[in-house]
């Protein structure tokens, strides 16, 4: 007998998927950064800004990051890991 999932009894698969997710943090090394930004340009919280003149990104306000992973992927350099 197949039983369709329901919005109620998915629920709280839904709801422990969003408690792990809020305990995901960035974190930056920024010695493997080279400068592409494109971490700056995916971000879509702003949490990123390109130092220019150091040819690096800067993590910036990390409270307002909210691990959607964006920079991660993007990373070329594997500068960026989400844990």
């Amino acid at each position: 007998m197949n039983r369709e999932t329901t919005f109620w009894a998915s629920l709280p698969e839904h709801w422990r998927i969003a408690r792990t997710l809020r305990r995901l943090q960035i974190y930056f090394y920024p010695l493997k950064c080279k400068g592409v930004w494109e971490c700056y340009e995916a971000c879509p919280v702003g949490c990123w800004m390109p130092d220019r003149a150091g040819h690096k990104a800067i993590f910036r306000e990390g409270e307002r990051c909210i691990a959607c992973g964006a920079c991660v992927l993007q990373c070329p350099e594997d500068a960026i890991e989400l844990r």
